[in-house]
């Protein structure tokens, strides 16, 4: 080990960790880093190379003016100083960048971001400018690294302006020149600021679906008495028991669609979907928060069948009816829930099928019950009042135990 370079590192983070840079060096408490402690070796009478080196790597920092140290009776250095009217050498000889400096590099990179037409990114670069110009390290493990911060305010622009089905390997090579290194070194930052900054409340790891950023091709699944006209050709899917699935260049094609049952239920879970059977209705599969091509279908569902009655199937829990709510607002569509009131959860209660609440769920319902899910207030005061939550696919289970 250099005990030099590492004795000096360890004293220029302690002097930046108190923000020592942009402080009066006259007026600064010392900055003493305590050799025994850091160094257990130094103490070890087995250990004398150790001791020795120690000893040496002191004496010439000592000798360069860039530490201040004093021997005891013993001929050990118990202490040792950072000399902060030398620290700008101390830089040089460590090649390491100051905090101001390296402020200064992250604030020109948030400059050229600031005109974006990106709400979110607007956002994300008003709140980094404050902590920067306080010299406070960015979240998201980005500290001061304007190199990294400048690619990641890239993708965030370029992901909130997909406006289709994207793939991720895709959109890597767009933007890298390499498939794989927006998954490798951006995703879990990327996904954590999207779910901070993002007013939807979503599951973080569905988080990129919302923005349009798939791992792979998605369906909608549909299933029921109902008609789907392409230009030449028509597909009855009453006529599959399991329905079909469409991709999103199938959904484009569609002329139109006719709804020959009563009812149009959208439903939230893959198995949920697969059981139901409800009479004279047809079923969608949404998989959660509907995305571009999802509301497409179905506006174009309702476009051809105004007259039909909506309903929505999903999670009795709070996301659930967030979800009934996003859908609602985004579609147009009069969507009323199915299955999600406080009857159908005391009857899961009541059969012990449900979680308890985590404290995110609780803080959720807490702050949405009296405003935007007013509507829904008494399922969710059930689910305070009892601490749980259900998933649709409990349905089937509850019909096995009874």
């Amino acid at each position: 080990m250099d005990y030099a370079k590492d004795i000096l590192n360890r004293l220029i983070d302690m002097y930046e960790r108190r923000g020592a840079f942009h402080q009066d060096a006259s007026t600064l408490r010392a900055i003493r880093l305590e050799i025994k402690k850091v160094y257990p070796a130094y103490v070890d009478r087995y250990d004398h190379d150790e001791y020795k080196n120690i000893n040496v790597a002191i004496e010439k920092l000592s000798a360069q003016n860039l530490v201040i140290s004093e021997q005891n009776n013993a001929g050990k250095y118990e202490k040792v100083q950072l000399n902060v009217f030398m620290v700008e050498e101390s830089y040089r000889l460590l090649k390491r960048i100051g905090i101001p400096e390296q402020c200064e590099k992250v604030q020109h990179v948030l400059e050229k971001y600031e005109n974006t037409e990106s709400l979110l990114v607007q956002n994300v670069n008003r709140k980094w400018t404050e902590l920067i110009a306080d010299y406070k390290k960015l979240p998201y493990d980005l500290k001061y690294d304007s190199k990294k911060i400048d690619d990641v305010l890239r993708v965030l622009i370029a992901i909130t302006k997909l406006d289709k089905e994207t793939y991720i390997r895709n959109f890597s090579t767009a933007l890298f020149k390499d498939s794989k290194k927006f998954q490798n070194e951006y995703r879990s930052t990327i996904e954590s600021i999207l779910f901070d900054y993002t007013d939807e409340v979503l599951e973080k790891d569905k988080i990129l679906e919302f923005y349009n950023l798939y791992e792979n091709p998605t369906y909608v699944l549909i299933k029921g008495d109902v008609a789907i006209h392409f230009e030449t050709s028509v597909i009855d899917v009453s006529e599959m028991p399991d329905g079909i699935a469409l991709s999103n260049a199938s959904l484009e094609k569609i002329k139109s669609i006719i709804v020959n049952a009563d009812k149009v239920i959208t439903v939230e879970n893959l198995t949920t979907y697969h059981d139901a059977d409800e009479d004279n209705s047809i079923h969608v599969y949404l998989g959660g928060y509907h995305n571009h091509s999802k509301q497409m279908l179905l506006e174009k569902i309702y476009s051809d069948n105004h007259s039909k009655a909506y309903f929505h199937m999903g999670d009795l829990d709070v996301y659930g009816f967030l979800i009934l709510e996003n859908l609602k607002e985004k579609t147009g569509i009069p969507f009323r829930p199915l299955m999600m009131d406080a009857r159908t959860l005391e009857r899961f209660y009541k059969a012990g099928m449900y979680k308890e609440l985590t404290t995110t769920d609780k803080k959720m319902i807490l702050e949405k019950k009296d405003t935007k899910l007013a509507v829904y207030a008494e399922v969710l005061q059930f689910m305070l009042d009892n601490n749980c939550k259900v998933e649709q696919e409990s349905i089937k289970a509850v019909e096995l135990m009874e």
